[in-house]
């Protein structure tokens, strides 16, 4: 396995040098076969099992040094508490990607915590992280998953695990917000050839590259912000630190699927007001923006940084709108802005599955409509509004079964659903990884009928329904 070290390079004030420690009677329960492929990874050589699993020191292995502001109130000093950072990994593209393990023992960062991560909190995230990049949304990716006979304690002792995930960078919109708050300006120079050079190489060609860089970081966090709207994904923690400067979904904790439409729906139960509720995400996104682009003050005018973020909202929108197109089946943005606002109006005053609705639309018979009016109380509402859609869909080039294809190729008929992360926490907690396993395979090919599965495409229980995750998720 050929490991690299090019974060380490840029030296002690960017990390800390820190040993992965091994759980007690840690065993390997999942490995994630075809990343591992892509990354040309050999699970099979012994001297890899070793270093993935922290059992052979790695000299260059550390933990990161960043800063956040957390539900608004900036920290000036965070960092890696519980994770270290193997090295870089080049994949079949030829692009570098982290090895990255949560759950690894106590870093320089842990602020008194004890630097574990619980089972519970790991297979929720190997889940999430993979479901998100069947649905094509940028993600961090789980590799393998380790669990142990370690009591680690939380609000109640738990089984203690560790997870190693891939990501094209861990570098945060917090990194950049510690040396500039720190007045360090020799490293956030550093810090910006860095991300030139290893994330935005093509920015190094035009006349400007930060700007360049900043602008592409702004698109697409704007992107991913619509992708997770599109599809109903709530991260639950969209602190700066949480935020990735290479634009994927990192750091899965309270995170929600949504279920009954709800657009004010807040998923992480220890954010008591609400600031990253469902409908509050696009607006977070730019705020955070807000804040990477003060740590460029000193290196761009202020019209110049006020131009990038500017960028920001008709990516967002632009990109939103196609989703929406490709989830309704509609053939021009503005038939979406018509028939969009009805139509979250209805699902949410009918408390209406968000993932089901779209999966049945995709099956609509145009002369039919029971399939969905048999989904709702109020039937004249919606038949009004699917008589509406019919004669704006119908206007698509194609035939009203290649648009329903096509709207199955993008309407997941399996979400990660609360209450099935639940269950199958429990289950491997019982050291039975079945349903694990089966719940991984629907939501790595989540457009896939599975009719063996279909139990998994149910909506939640009234009991699934009132399960909390919060920040210890």
């Amino acid at each position: 396995m050929n490991l690299e070290h090019h974060f380490a390079s840029l030296g002690e004030a960017f990390s800390s040098k820190t040993l992965v420690q091994p759980l007690l009677e840690q065993r390997l329960v999942e490995f994630n076969q075809s990343l591992a492929s892509f990354l040309s990874i050999d699970i099979k050589s012994t001297e890899t099992k070793r270093i993935l699993s922290g059992e052979d020191t790695l000299p260059l292995s550390l933990s990161m040094v960043y800063a956040g502001h957390q539900f608004g109130g900036f920290s000036p000093q965070l960092g890696d508490g519980r994770g270290v950072l193997l090295g870089e990994i080049r994949g079949q593209d030829g692009l570098l990607y982290d090895l990255h393990m949560k759950g690894a023992g106590p870093t320089p960062y842990s602020r008194r915590g004890d630097g574990r991560a619980v089972l519970r909190s790991c297979i929720r995230e190997y889940l999430a992280s993979e479901a998100m990049t069947a649905l094509s949304i940028p993600s961090s990716r789980a590799l393998a998953l380790y669990d142990s006979r370690e009591a680690v304690y939380r609000e109640t002792p738990e089984a203690g695990a560790m997870l190693l995930r891939v990501a094209q960078g861990h570098i945060r919109f917090g990194h950049f917000e510690y040396f500039f708050y720190q007045g360090k300006q020799a490293q956030l120079d550093q810090l910006i050839d860095y991300c030139l050079k290893y994330y935005y190489p093509e920015c190094l060609a035009t006349e400007s590259p930060l700007e360049s860089m900043l602008i592409e970081v702004v698109k697409r966090t704007a992107r991913i912000m619509a992708k997770w709207q599109a599809v109903g994904f709530q991260h639950g923690v969209m602190n700066t630190d949480n935020f990735s400067f290479t634009g994927e979904t990192i750091d899965y904790g309270p995170y929600g699927f949504m279920e009954d439409y709800e657009p004010d729906w807040i998923c992480n139960h220890s954010d008591h007001e609400g600031r990253y509720a469902f409908s509050r995400q696009p607006g977070v996104g730019l705020w955070n923006l807000n804040c990477l682009m003060r740590c460029f003050s000193k290196h761009l005018e202020r019209d110049q940084l006020v131009a990038i973020l500017q960028c920001y909202e008709p990516e967002l929108q632009s990109h939103y709108d196609v989703l929406m197109m490709g989830k309704m089946g509609l053939c021009s943005a503005q038939d979406v802005h018509v028939l969009l606002p009805p139509l979250l109006s209805i699902l949410a005053s009918e408390k209406m599955d968000y993932t089901v609705f779209f999966r049945l639309l995709s099956h609509l018979d145009r002369s039919d409509f029971s399939l969905l009016l048999d989904e709702v109380i109020d039937r004249d509402r919606l038949s009004a509004w699917l008589e509406r859609y019919v004669e704006a869909r119908i206007k698509n080039e194609l035939t009203w079964s290649q648009v329903s294809a096509s709207m199955l190729s993008v309407n997941p008929k399996f979400i990660l659903r609360n209450y099935l992360a639940h269950d199958v926490i429990l289950a491997a907690e019982r050291g039975d990884y079945l349903p694990f396993r089966r719940l991984l395979n629907v939501l790595t090919h989540p457009f896939d009928e599975h009719s063996e599965s279909d139990i998994l495409a149910q909506r939640a229980p009234e009991w699934g329904k009132s399960l909390e995750v919060s920040c210890s998720s």
